[in-house]
């Protein structure tokens, strides 16, 4: 009887806010185009992607191409994209509103470029609180109509495995 594993793959691609045009454009060449061309090679493997909000708009500005090539991965059911806030925040240290609107922004992102709907979330440094599975229902709606109720996120991607639903 052979035994299935089964392996939840994410991958994070980030570059902060003011980095320098040479270091997006070398983790572009060396990193992020090898992967989404291994990604079109091999049809069978299936994971979630991440692109944080500097990230994107390098990317929209320099290399539009690449976020057709990821929409068709999408679109094929092979990749999952996840959300998170936009500029990779530390969301316990920021205030509720200030968490929902970077979650909305970059959800509204992945919406426009990817037209996918994003369910997963991925944490900056991977800094958790019990408060982020759920936030107060007290919450405002940000001015871009995520509330508590409406932020969409359904899982969050954690170390080790850990999927908190």
């Amino acid at each position: 009887m052979s035994k299935h594993i089964y392996l939840a793959l994410a991958i994070h691609s980030h570059q902060p806010v003011g980095n320098f045009p040479w270091v997006f454009e070398e983790a572009y060449r060396v990193a992020y185009e090898p992967m989404i061309a291994c990604l079109e090679r091999h049809p069978e493997i299936r994971m979630a992607l991440h692109y944080s909000g500097p990230l994107r708009d390098w990317i929209l500005e320099n290399k539009p191409e690449f976020f057709k090539r990821i929409r068709a991965l999408v679109e094929r059911g092979q990749v999952e994209i996840m959300t998170g806030g936009y500029y990779e925040p530390i969301l316990p240290s920021i205030p509720d509103a200030d968490k929902l609107g970077q979650i909305a922004k970059l959800t509204q992102a992945v919406r426009d470029d990817l037209g996918y709907e994003p369910t997963g979330l991925w944490l900056a440094e991977r800094v958790w609180e019990p408060h982020l599975a759920k936030p107060p229902a007290a919450t405002k709606p940000t001015t871009q109509g995520a509330s508590s109720a409406t932020s969409g996120v359904e899982r969050t991607m954690m170390s080790r495995s850990k999927t908190i639903s």
